[in-house]
């Protein structure tokens, strides 16, 4: 019995070994998203993210479902993404980090407030954004990296957009 669950635990820690797959479930943390959603938000091509989602899928750890054109993916279980968390948090207990990156993590202003990826659009928790960039020394918060490298690639207009449209 142990074996079969220790099997199936392999099996899912092989799947979650991926820096991109571990981004994908910390964007579906709470949320349904698009295909189209995830290509943007994270920069990949549709067929290497469909590479990713069927091993996600084929492991029960995203559920999909169609309306019309369009499929929309979510977490099978939020405990999921809880579970990342925590071994995240443990992780960053064993290595040295920074003062900034020590204030970015646990600061409690850090970790309650909703910002607006300015990219995308999507309202995300600082403690949750993807990644992070500081422009004129203000901090611009992403859902992942993809939205990250667009705005690197253009700051001047999601700066200006950002201030246009707070």
């Amino acid at each position: 019995m142990y074996q079969k669950l220790f099997s199936f635990q392999e099996e899912v820690f092989k799947v979650l070994a991926n820096q991109k797959r571990l981004e994908i479930i910390q964007l579906l943390s709470g949320r349904e998203l698009s295909v189209s959603q995830m290509v943007e938000m994270l920069g990949l091509t549709q067929s290497n993210l469909s590479q990713h989602l069927s091993l996600l899928r084929k492991t029960k750890v995203v559920t999909s479902r169609r309306d019309g054109q369009t499929i929309y993916y979510q977490l099978s279980d939020q405990r999921m993404s809880d579970a990342l968390d925590m071994i995240k948090d443990v992780l960053i207990d064993r290595r040295d980090i920074t003062a900034e990156e020590y204030e970015l993590l646990f600061s409690g202003e850090v970790t309650y407030p909703i910002v607006k990826d300015v990219v995308c659009g999507m309202r995300i928790s600082q403690s949750k954004a993807g990644d992070h960039s500081l422009h004129h020394g203000k901090n611009y918060f992403f859902c992942a990296s993809g939205c990250k490298q667009i705005f690197d690639a253009n700051t001047k207009k999601y700066m200006k957009k950002e201030t246009i449209h707070g």
